[in-house]
């Protein structure tokens, strides 16, 4: 009962006390330490009662407590002393309790803990929770950037995909510009369309935002410990207050006054360089024809048809689909088409984001023409790839096929000029046909003279004539010579896909020109991207997507095009990809003259 009437006379001693909370300072900066005073009236200030005790939470630390007695200075509203409203109470004296506490290293509105007193004993919470708004320096960064892999250890080939986050603090003011954010030349890449940034608030403090996507989908090309280079960006933030004192004079006076300034600063910031740990495929296991990809795989293989005539043609179409190296699936190892007369396939490569993937998709169409009737069979054709999911090698086998070929209608040219015989009964030479004598009405035509004939020599005996023949022996061989000539241009595939080369280039140009006049600016540079690099291939019969930078460098190279060249292909490359995918778009007239460049630029290639 005794200790029941304490704790209700230290209740009622704090329900009538009027103790205040005050900051020593309007903005309190993470790390930083600050002052917390608690204004106690000393009338109010219980008898029995112990040093106050600060209970600090969620990363604040007390540094030290002081107190003294004041005099507290109220103020007053002067609409209410002119109008006869309550008057000031004047002044009281107080003890000012100031405890010297450090913030955490974070920001936001947080609980920095509670201030207890013992009363008469009992301990008794004065205060409730003090929470506090933590901000950022003007000397820290005002925008923190974050790169984050899925996955830092797997296998060479695996696809992992890299998270790219933004922090923007309550100090930045914007004019974001990325100024490198390479990959590095370890990694086969797929970056993803990056349009716009979508901020959202930070939860718990509404004056910062963030945002983050996806940014890239990479596979590594080797074993080892690599490392993706630091991300880097330009951008604007507000800087230190800095109080500046303008001296003016007015009327033959002279008077200064002070004004507290923040002017803009532009400054540069970097994400934290990723170590991936890149494992060696392993060895036990691996199929004798392995493919090289590794990921989720799947294989198909199949016939249009398996009973045709010759002349006509079949279709074996061969489709591959993972998620391995992004815009890369090798071929299978295909079987002996020697009973088959094929022309070049026909190769289409696909990428699509699915899910946290990126899957490729390729699909080739053979076209087999049958040389001779009867039974022919295609061996089965398999596919093998490493599963890193399921930590194995698989396989997939489609076939065999068996083929039927029927003689077809069309007569071939041997039997177009064979003559039609009979053959002798006694087994002597062929005999004539009674039937081919008999069909001209008699067994035999006199010969008569013809009346009004002309008397003319035959033209073989002119002069003429032999002029004539033999002009046209050198025209007749002129003539076979165009047109194999022709036919064996049209066969070299390598040699037509140059020869179309500039005029496929100037239809990727036209597009690029549109996605210009449309304002459309990752459309500009995914068009002079990816032209340069079909020119590249159209000249060189070489499929160079799929390749890293370096990888197409060496070609050029073996290839005999200049260091300069090479050198000046790598960067338009690099300035296209950077262009494509930074946060923020160069102005119209830089979009405009990266155009005139690149076209330039092909105009001078001579591969």
């Amino acid at each position: 009962m005794k200790k029941l009437l304490t704790a209700c006379m230290a209740l009622a001693a704090m329900t009538y006390a009027r103790p205040s909370l005050q900051f020593d300072r309007d903005r309190i900066e993470m790390g930083n330490t600050f002052g917390v005073q608690l204004i106690f009236p000393l009338q109010d200030l219980p008898e029995d009662h112990s040093d106050l005790q600060f209970e600090t939470q969620n990363g604040f630390s007390l540094v030290k407590l002081d107190s003294a007695d004041q005099v507290i200075r109220q103020q007053s509203d002067p609409f209410e002393d002119f109008f006869g409203g309550r008057h000031s109470r004047g002044s009281y004296k107080a003890r000012v309790y100031t405890f010297t506490l450090k913030a955490p290293k974070k920001t936001g509105r947080i609980n920095s803990g509670t201030i207890f007193m013992t009363i008469n004993g009992q301990k008794v919470n004065i205060t409730g929770d003090i929470a506090v708004s933590l901000q950022r320096s003007y000397n820290d960064d005002a925008l923190a950037i974050s790169l984050k892999p899925n996955k830092t250890t797997i296998y060479e080939g695996e696809q992992i995909y890299l998270n790219l986050g933004f922090h923007a603090y309550e100090h930045f003011a914007g004019n974001l510009q990325a100024l490198d954010m390479s990959t590095g030349n370890d990694f086969i890449v797929h970056r993803n369309e990056m349009n716009t940034i979508e901020w959202s608030p930070v939860e718990g403090n509404p004056r910062e935002r963030e945002a983050s996507f996806k940014f890239a989908w990479l596979s590594p090309t080797k074993s080892g410990n690599l490392q993706i280079p630091p991300f880097k960006f330009k951008y604007t933030k507000v800087g230190e207050p800095k109080v500046v004192e303008e001296k003016k004079q007015m009327g033959g006076m002279s008077f200064s006054s002070r004004t507290v300034k923040q002017e803009p600063v532009d400054t540069e910031t970097a994400s934290q360089p990723i170590k991936i740990t890149v494992k060696p495929l392993p060895t036990e296991g691996k199929p004798a024809d392995f493919s090289g990809m590794v990921g989720n795989y799947s294989f198909k293989a199949e016939l249009d048809k398996t009973n045709l005539k010759v002349g006509e043609a079949m279709t074996l179409t061969i489709t591959l689909k993972g998620d391995g190296t992004p815009g890369t699936i090798t071929d299978p190892k295909l079987p002996d088409f020697s009973d088959f007369r094929a022309v070049p396939p026909e190769n289409n490569i696909t990428k699509k984001i699915s899910g946290q993937k990126v899957v490729t998709t390729k699909t080739t169409s053979i076209f087999l023409y049958p040389k001779k009737k009867g039974e022919f069979t295609i061996p089965a054709i398999s596919y093998s790839w490493f599963n890193p999911a399921k930590k194995k090698y698989e396989t997939t086998t489609e076939g065999p096929w068996n083929i039927v070929v029927e003689k077809g209608e069309t007569p071939t040219a041997d039997a177009i000029f064979q003559p039609q015989v009979a053959a002798s009964p006694a087994g002597g030479p062929p005999a004539v046909q009674k039937k081919e004598i008999e069909a001209l009405g008699s067994d035999i035509r006199f010969i008569h003279s013809i009346k009004g004939i002309s008397a003319n020599k035959a033209p073989y005996k002119e002069l003429w004539y032999w002029i004539a023949f033999l002009a046209a022996i050198p025209a007749y061989f002129a003539v076979v010579f165009t047109v194999r000539s022709k036919r064996k241009r049209n066969s070299n595939t390598a040699l037509v896909r140059k020869n179309q080369a500039n005029k496929m280039l100037k239809q990727r140009f036209a597009k690029a020109k549109e996605a210009l006049s449309k304002g459309d600016a990752k459309a500009l540079y995914a068009a002079l991207e990816n032209g340069l690099v079909d020119y590249l291939s159209d000249l060189t019969n070489q499929e160079y997507k799929g390749m890293t930078r370096d990888q197409m460098k060496a070609d050029l190279k073996s290839r005999g095009v200049k260091e300069e060249t090479i050198a000046s292909i790598d960067s338009w490359l690099e300035k296209c990809a950077f262009a494509r995918f930074a946060p923020v778009n160069p102005s119209a007239s830089e979009q405009s003259q990266m155009l005139s460049d690149v076209e330039k630029l092909c105009e001078s290639l001579k591969i």
